[in-house]
């Protein structure tokens, strides 16, 4: 694009793009901007007429990326980044813990872990909006919003910086109410003719740490599963089955109760981040007091061996009934 063409093209049409793109239809960009569904279904239209190229994919779903749009989406996503770092350069906003953060997170790690913990963050930090989400896996030309996300599967987004925090263990729960209660560490075998509730996606990742041939592997394929973790913790609380869970359940759930750990079954939990989050000092707040919550030294529930896990954590149930 030459001088007098950059002058002339209307750059705030890049910004509904980079909007319709990432929300992923015309209808959730009006919303996200403020405007109407045929304004911005007329701009995007009037930017592939400019472009002489087309940018989606339209149906009744939504719309959908081409590999043009998917093209200049990362080419928005860079301006929005420059944009970004002229107003930290210029105005100088990035040196002060002021503003919003978007924290996702898996969502039995971001309420049995993250959101008890939040009211000491903003206490110390009264300045900085922080934002707290359950995690979902975004769709292939959906771009992340967040600006921390802390997730069990490792990214795989090429612009997202990653670093391991540490680990998360499984055990399987019950309700004080509920039979099995009152064997207390009962052999995980005696439990695979009981009816048993998994939260996926923890499902999925036990089901994964398994050999196909190994009984706990099976007895997870055959179990309920829920997309609910609110449902899943209601139903065990109730006594009506045992549930699979992190252990970390146990340090905000005190009325359920440990029947058998799972040690083969482990995740990694992943911290991840665009450039920008680290370029701001609310940003680097945020990142500082995450590492925080999960340095295996202070809380060990997240160290390697899940035995030196419970053994060792003094805030856990699980050292109780050891």
């Amino acid at each position: 694009m030459s001088d007098m063409q950059a002058e002339g093209f209307d750059w705030d049409k890049l910004r509904v793009f980079r909007a319709v793109a990432q929300s992923g239809s015309m209808s959730a960009a009006a919303l996200r901007l403020g405007g109407s569904v045929p304004t911005i279904s007329r701009r995007m239209s009037d930017l592939e007429t400019d472009l002489n190229t087309r940018l989606f994919h339209r149906s009744t779903r939504g719309i959908e990326l081409t590999d043009a749009g998917r093209t200049l989406l990362r080419h928005t996503d860079v301006m929005a980044d420059v944009v970004e770092a002229v107003q930290i350069d210029v105005a100088d906003k990035g040196s002060t813990e002021t503003g919003l953060v978007r924290l996702e997170a898996d969502e039995a790690v971001l309420a049995f872990w993250i959101v008890p913990r939040l009211a000491g963050f903003l206490k110390a930090h009264p300045d900085i909006d922080l934002r707290a989400f359950a995690w979902s896996p975004p769709a292939p030309d959906q771009a992340n919003l967040a600006d921390v996300n802390i997730t069990l599967e490792r990214p795989v987004q090429s612009d997202l910086i990653t670093r391991r925090l540490g680990k998360i263990h499984y055990a399987i729960y019950a309700s004080p109410l509920h039979p099995a209660a009152a064997g207390g560490l009962s052999p995980l075998a005696s439990i695979y003719s009981t009816r048993c509730l998994f939260h996926r996606p923890h499902a999925d990742l036990i089901a994964a740490a398994l050999q196909p041939s190994d009984p706990l592997r099976q007895f997870c394929e055959r179990s309920p599963v829920t997309n609910s973790l609110a449902a899943a913790l209601a139903e065990c609380r109730a006594g009506g089955s045992l549930c699979a869970m992190p252990t970390i359940v146990e340090t905000t759930c005190t009325d359920v109760q440990r029947i058998c750990l799972l040690p083969e079954v482990r995740a990694d939990i992943w911290l991840s981040f665009p450039e920008r989050t680290r370029r701001l000092a609310r940003g680097t707040a945020v990142l500082d007091w995450v590492r925080a919550q999960f340095d295996a030294d202070a809380h060990p529930c997240f160290r390697q061996s899940p035995v030196q896990a419970i053994r060792t954590d003094s805030g856990s149930q699980l050292r109780r009934q050891a």
